[in-house]
């Protein structure tokens, strides 16, 4: 049988930032219900615009169901010529060059609309040029295609992971808040849960608005939720085994194909020992429609089970009580009064201020001498970090701050090559005087454009300091360029990525958390995928090549980049361990250095034993196989070389690693193709 086609109005797209409708009227259809044997299959548009990239174009069904064709950060050059999108197509619509012709995967899934509803009613091809008064463009003309082999709809009745299923009684999903119903079925490890079992974890009320700064126009968004009573009032609650509270994100991991850089970032900074925000991946439906894998994830608040410092309430302006405790967030500048720009500029030039925002109490919470005394807290910190002093054990930064906090943020920040490190989602809290009343920095925060998932920065390389990136719009605070122009700081910042390697970030511990994580989404992963069809796409701002990627291909690319990352921060986090008094004194630096390096045949390495110790020499590869085995065994104080004849191994960054004792040093190998 033949495709039923229908062919829609024309005219300018307007060009002041907000939405153009262009209509087709559906009548006659037959059949009249959209589903897996009959449904939409394609549309198809011929757009004339210089610049692409500023048009956001979407398809909406009579019933309200939007899915989107194209986004502008994705794609680039002028105009859309003949191109039809339908998800059969062999390639993204992100991977076409302008202008855009032929056939094209769109960026939603057209599926979507394939879900039992009627086809007959007013369509609309929806055009948003989002970037006002700039360039102007038209739809020349577009049509609809409805067709015996249609994308079907993504049937989901039961997962492995719990289920989280909200209805929100016809209302719009938006910036605004809204009350609606939520449930959330878990039966327990190793218990299959039912779309139709018993909401057992949670039934009732919540809140629930659209959260995030670029990602909140994805398609997928992210949302935040406050359980609540049925009048709407806070409820706290214990969901999935958290502990009880009331304020909840479900994040949508979409431009993160790998689904887990989030959980990775903050599973691994919990085990070094600090709070991090607990999260549980489920599966999402709202409005009996499947949103796919979600994160559901603690807000980070002020609580014993959360960052646990000192209540403040409006009473408390004077000391002791003012001193804490308080929780500021580096960001966006917001509305006024919602915070303050630092006093003096960051690492930028121009020299340009950094923001601070008021998280607690909030900015319409906090009263004006608890504003004074937390910004005299900052203003004094940067003025110490300013002075020619700043490093002095009795007068420096040590006594203002936790020191401790600020290297595994530093540490865990720089690993993952965060684009937003430093001057964006950085949150530092402060306790009350009498509970030490220092400066901390963290929990950490927002890490789905870290771990090789941005292309600008510098931050897709595995090499260079992401505090050295300059940005004039949201610069770097000065402080850590500080920092690690002290000795103590950059000895003890040695030391603790030298223990964290032994155990929490070695290269096994992370390559098995990967692994874990995605076995965990092995069920899940492919009807998300269906349902919101990025893999293969690009979507901004990621850096990975997305021709014929597939979800094992990402697990990879996150893999090789993490053991590359390794390999060049193992090389330049130098110093000394220092020994306080009482602690067992370890090894020093064994003076270990490889020749030629890089090499394309036989190496050398050299190394010093001081004591008599237990030695092992290995060479791992970029994903963190160990591919020779050298010396093991004990070795006597003196000089040691070892001649290694590499064979076979292809050019590429190796790892060297002599482990003494407890003591692991690392350096970085570069194998050129052989000569």
């Amino acid at each position: 049988m033949k495709a039923q086609l229908f062919v829609g109005s024309t005219g300018k797209i307007l060009n002041n930032g907000t939405n153009t409708y262009f209509n087709v009227p559906v009548t006659g259809l037959s059949p009249a219900v959209l589903d897996s044997n009959f449904g939409l299959s394609q549309v198809c548009v011929n757009i004339n615009h210089p610049a692409v990239q500023e048009l956001y174009i979407y398809l909406e069904s009579p019933n309200g169901e939007t899915v989107e064709l194209t986004e502008g950060s994705s794609c680039s050059g002028a105009s859309y010529f003949n191109t039809c999108f339908e998800n059969t197509a062999g390639s993204s619509v992100t991977l076409g060059t302008a202008p855009y012709t032929g056939s094209y995967r769109p960026i939603g899934y057209l599926g979507r609309f394939n879900n039992g509803q009627a086809g007959n009613g007013t369509w609309q091809l929806i055009v948003q040029d989002a970037v006002a008064f700039i360039d102007s463009g038209s739809v020349l003309s577009w049509s609809i295609s409805f067709g015996y082999t249609p994308p079907k709809p993504v049937k989901f009745t039961s997962s492995n992971l719990p289920i989280v299923v909200i209805n929100t009684n016809n209302q719009v999903l938006g910036d605004s808040t809204i009350l609606v119903n939520m449930g959330i079925i878990d039966n327990g490890v190793g218990i299959r849960n039912n779309l139709t079992d018993p909401w057992n974890n949670y039934s009732g009320k919540t809140t629930i608005h659209i959260r995030g700064n670029s990602t909140r126009y994805f398609e997928k968004q992210s949302f935040n939720l406050q359980t609540s009573d049925a009048s709407g009032n806070q409820l706290n609650v214990p969901l999935l085994g958290m502990p009880s509270d009331n304020d909840w994100d479900l994040v949508a991991p979409y431009q993160d194909k790998s689904l887990i850089r989030d959980p990775m970032t903050y599973d691994l900074y919990r085990e070094m020992g600090h709070y991090s925000p607990r999260i549980r991946n489920v599966e999402v439906v709202i409005n009996n429609e499947y949103w796919g894998i979600y994160v559901l994830q603690e807000t980070l608040k002020q609580g014993k089970n959360r960052i646990d410092i000192s209540k403040m309430t409006s009473a408390e302006n004077s000391f002791p009580e003012v001193t804490g405790g308080y929780i500021v967030e580096i960001d966006r500048p917001g509305g006024a009064g919602s915070g303050w720009y630092s006093l003096l500029p960051g690492d930028s030039t121009p020299h340009n201020h950094f923001f601070y925002q008021y998280a607690y109490p909030k900015s319409t919470e906090i009263t004006g001498a608890q504003q004074s005394y937390i910004q005299s807290v900052l203003d004094t910190f940067e003025t110490v970090m300013n002075s020619p002093s700043y490093a002095n054990v009795s007068s420096g930064y040590s006594n203002y701050v936790d020191v401790n906090s600020f290297i595994d943020f530093l540490i865990l920040q720089e690993f993952s090559k965060n684009a937003d490190a430093y001057r964006l989602s950085t949150y530092l809290y402060k306790d009350n005087n009498s509970n030490g009343g220092k400066l901390h920095i963290g929990p950490v925060w927002d890490f789905d454009i870290a771990w090789h998932n941005c292309n600008y920065g510098n931050a897709f390389s595995p090499i260079g300091w992401q505090f050295q990136i300059s940005d004039t719009v949201y610069p770097m605070p000065s402080w850590w360029t500080r920092f690690m122009q002290d000795s103590n700081f950059v000895n003890n910042l040695y030391c603790r990525w030298n223990q964290l390697r032994q155990n929490i970030l070695s290269d096994n511990n992370l390559y098995r958390y990967i692994d874990s994580s995605a076995n965990a989404l092995s069920e899940s992963a492919p009807r998300n995928f269906t349902q919101w069809p990025v893999i293969g796409a690009y979507i901004w701002p990621n850096p990975q090549n997305e021709i014929g990627a597939t979800y094992a291909t990402e697990l990879t690319d996150l893999k090789t980049w993490v053991a590359n990352r390794l390999v060049w921060l193992d090389a330049v986090i130098m110093g000394h361990c220092l020994t306080p008094a009482g602690i067992k004194e370890i090894h020093p630096d064994p003076a270990l250095t490889i020749y030629p390096n890089p090499t394309s045949s036989a190496f050398v390495v050299n190394y010093t034993i001081n004591s008599n110790s237990k030695v092992k020499l290995e060479f791992f590869n970029a994903v963190g196989s160990k591919i020779i085995q050298g010396f093991e065994g004990n070795r006597v104080p003196g000089n040691y070389q070892e001649e290694i004849q590499p064979g076979n191994l292809s050019a590429g960054i190796y790892s060297v690693r002599l482990t003494i004792d407890d003591y692991v040093s690392f350096k970085k190998l570069i194998k050129l193709d052989d000569q």
